[in-house]
């Protein structure tokens, strides 16, 4: 996985691939073997090269407003559409994304069952020291 933030944008090799559209704002590139989807963080999925995707139509998906969704599960025990089991882990990819920028132009490796680095002077980015009286216990 690459990460781009902020000023850094992705190299001219990939916007290539997108045949000279431009690059939403924010969102997510996916380099296939087949094409590129091209995933904006607000607006339909975009699919390259054009030629090759042309025909394929775009499952209709029902809007849903998702404040609602998840009010109505913490009062009824309804499900939201997206649970913790999906959440959870999208949550720790873009946290570590965020150490990651800490660190340019280094390999990082993430071991997820020990939620930690296997390079230790990103694991300091991980947890938080407490000064002492203001630990929270659990969390040191």
């Amino acid at each position: 996985m690459h990460w781009y933030d902020g000023a850094k944008r992705p190299p001219t090799e990939i916007r290539a691939l997108l045949e000279g559209d431009d690059l939403p704002s924010a969102g997510s590139i996916f380099v296939g073997t087949q094409g590129v989807l091209v995933l904006p963080h607000v607006a339909r999925p975009m699919l390259y090269p054009d030629k090759k995707f042309k025909e394929l139509k775009f499952p209709d998906v029902k809007e849903e407003d998702h404040w609602g969704r998840y009010v109505e599960a913490c009062l009824g025990g309804t499900r939201t559409t997206a649970g913790f089991e999906y959440s959870g882990p999208l949550a720790e990819a873009i946290l570590v994304g965020t150490v990651a920028l800490r660190f340019p132009q280094t390999t990082l490796n993430w071991n997820t069952a020990q939620l930690a680095f296997t390079e230790s002077a990103a694991n300091e980015f991980i947890r938080r020291q407490y000064r002492s009286g203001w630990a929270v216990k659990g969390l040191s």
